[in-house]
């Protein structure tokens, strides 16, 4: 057993230096949690003047200007925080082993305690057994295709820049430019091509591959150690179709355009991306059962999630600390399992300090798992859950109609465009998710296993399908 634990421990310390070197290739110093905030925000620019006089460059650019106060700064952060949120803090399946074991004194040695394999994504309250060891992997693949409800991939979800406010009635009267000066005067009404918009459409691609490593123990009979190690690889690809609302220069076509001198290019498409691999957070687990019987246990458990995983490369996040209570009923063929606790996380977070890719922080959050698991065969073990996450207070993003207001140059009254547009509103995101899968034992103490987990509601950042395999050898 030494020699199995020794090297296995090696084996690791040689993957996590391998993978110390992984950075994230995105075109931003920022990494993954700033390319979105940076595509949108920052890269949507007009081109420069060709003669002296005032440039609409980076009218559009809140980042450009510092100007955080803009309306769409405040959206794109929250979008950027739940997305990240959940990229960062992906739930890894359970580090107990599918074998467990009693002692059994009239045999004087080990024998199963139960003749299900357990869980994928909760832990049993029943133990591996004192000086017991498994190890093992498995292999989870996510591509994320909606948020909150809406399509990622078809450029549905749209953001509204507004023209800064920059400028003031006053000058000399010169074309193209009418007479303003660069002081903002606290309307877009006047100078009246401050009503303008850019629409940006967004269409985005975010995959994920987890790698992760178990490790399991059992310091008695009541008393598990374990250790999960997880190796993340994040991939974004993101382009924006900019398309120039133009409310108030509609008789002006040249003011706003994207290229010089052609009143017609109104559009162009933005596209940034990147990936990043590396060492995800390392998660140290702990289980004591309280109580135990022939037909029901009830343990006690804690995870410690350490903040080792890149925050600004969405390989992690900060560190976590879950305290949860595990109860298992069931008898020969069905057995059922509940996990209820809550996760307490550290570090700061907020929507400004997510735009510039800066301590953004998780979320604590409330966190329960149900399910059943059915021995077909001494063999094979089906499983189902329900894995519930109440992240709180991230706020919630809705669809709404909002109002644009401006004035056409010579009009004598101002008007209105409507636009739907995310709205951000306070509150609890909570991700109910199920899974379907099976534990298969080949020969002696191997398991292979494999599920699906699938989203039961549209909150927040979902993929369609997320495929799960794994292996577990108990020693």
């Amino acid at each position: 057993m030494g020699a199995w634990i020794r090297t296995g421990l090696w084996a690791l310390l040689v993957v996590v230096a391998a993978s110390g070197s992984a950075r994230a290739q995105t075109g931003t110093p920022a990494g993954l949690a700033g390319l979105l905030p940076d595509l949108i925000l920052r890269d949507i620019t007009l081109p420069a003047p060709t003669t002296p006089g005032l440039s609409h460059a980076v009218h559009f650019s809140p980042l450009s200007e510092g100007n955080v106060e803009d309306p769409a700064v405040g959206i794109v952060a929250s979008f950027n925080q739940l997305l990240t949120a959940q990229l960062a803090s992906l739930p890894l399946g359970s580090s107990a082993g599918g074998f467990t074991y009693t002692f059994d004194p009239a045999l004087g040695t080990f024998r199963r305690a139960s003749r299900s394999f357990g869980p994928m994504f909760a832990e049993r309250a029943s133990t591996i057994g004192k000086g017991r060891f498994s190890a093992g992997f498995n292999y989870q693949h996510s591509t994320y295709n909606t948020f909150e409800g809406e399509d990622l991939r078809d450029g549905s979800i749209k953001f509204y820049l507004r023209h800064e406010e920059c400028c003031t009635v006053g000058g000399p009267p010169v074309p193209p430019f009418f007479g303003v000066i660069q002081d903002p005067n606290g309307t877009r009404l006047s100078p009246f091509f401050e009503g303008d918009v850019i629409e940006a459409a967004l269409s985005l691609r975010v995959a994920t591959d987890t790698f992760a490593f178990f490790a399991n123990y059992g310091l008695s009979d009541r008393w598990d150690v374990a250790l999960a190690v997880p190796f993340v690889r994040v991939d974004m690809e993101a382009s924006v179709l900019a398309t120039i609302q133009r409310l108030a220069t509609g008789s002006n076509p040249q003011i706003h355009s994207f290229e010089a001198g052609n009143p017609s290019a109104t559009s162009r498409t933005f596209q940034r991306s990147g990936s990043a691999t590396g060492l995800g957070d390392i998660v140290l687990r702990t289980k004591y059962q309280l109580l135990g019987g022939a037909r029901g246990a009830l343990a006690l458990a804690l995870d410690a999630r350490l903040p080792t995983g890149n925050e600004d490369d969405l390989l992690g996040g900060s560190g976590q600390a879950k305290l949860f209570l595990v109860a298992s009923t069931g008898g020969d063929r069905l057995g059922q399992h509940l996990n209820i606790g809550y996760t307490f996380a550290g570090g700061d977070e907020g929507p400004d300090s997510l735009v510039m890719a800066g301590g953004r922080g998780l979320p604590d959050e409330f966190v329960y798992t149900g399910g059943i698991e059915f021995v077909a065969t001494p063999r094979l073990t089906l499983i189902g859950d329900v894995v519930g996450r109440t992240l709180i207070d991230t706020g919630r993003l809705r669809i709404e109609s909002k109002r644009f207001d401006f004035q056409p140059q010579g009009a004598t009254a101002p008007s209105f465009m409507t636009f739907d547009e995310f709205a951000v509103h306070p509150g609890n995101l909570n991700v109910l998710l199920g899974t379907v899968g099976a534990k298969f034992n080949p020969y002696g103490d191997l398991l292979v296993s494999g599920s699906v987990l699938f989203p039961l509601n549209d909150a927040g950042l979902k993929s369609r399908w997320t495929t799960v395999v794994g292996i577990d050898y108990a020693f």
